[in-house]
């Protein structure tokens, strides 16, 4: 197991309510994105690991935003393309893997957000926003469109950032560990 995904599932990552789809982006992501957080932890041994992951996941999905802003245009024109040439029916099996993706590592970024005690108010402006932005145009441009609204998906991104905010909590047996490595 690698040191990410490790970081990940202390953090409550095998709880997050997604679905099967969203569940093999966050597989793919992971084994991807292992070598560079091990990099990123070697090149930066003084930070926390907290610190590190919030930052690694910040880049990461930042970078698959601006991939789903990209591609939007040209997924929603291939759309259009399968529709006429192949007709409704077979057009059903295109998927668009960035929507996916991109869920997937928002649910991530807040779940990290929840363990480093980021500020709620800032954490929710965040899942609104990529809420809307992943069900704009989301019918014309996938088969599979995200059947539900703004708020119920902004309410899922919220659940991760307090699934990280409930995993980061230090329990009494914890803080006593803690108080003894001190001594």
């Amino acid at each position: 197991m690698s040191a990410l995904e490790q970081q990940l599932l202390l953090l409550g990552m095998a709880d997050l309510p997604v679905d099967s789809a969203i569940k093999k982006q966050l597989d793919q992501f992971i084994s991807t994105s292992s070598t560079h957080f091990d990099h990123v932890c070697q090149q930066r041994p003084d930070s926390t690991t907290i610190n590190l992951l919030l930052g690694f996941m910040t880049l990461h999905q930042q970078q698959a935003q601006e991939q789903w802003i990209y591609q939007q245009t040209a997924a929603t024109k291939m759309k259009a393309v399968f529709n006429a040439t192949v007709g409704t029916d077979y057009a059903a099996y295109f998927t668009h893997q960035e929507q996916d993706y991109l869920l997937a590592l928002t649910h991530l970024w807040l779940m990290v957000q929840g363990a480093s005690s980021i500020d709620y108010s800032y954490s929710n402006e965040q899942a609104e926003t990529q809420a809307q932005l992943l069900l704009q145009n989301t019918e014309t441009i996938s088969s599979a469109p995200l059947n539900t609204t703004q708020e119920v998906l902004r309410c899922q991104l919220m659940q991760s950032y307090y699934l990280g905010k409930k995993h980061n909590k230090i329990t009494f047996s914890t803080r006593i560990k803690l108080l003894f490595r001190k001594v």
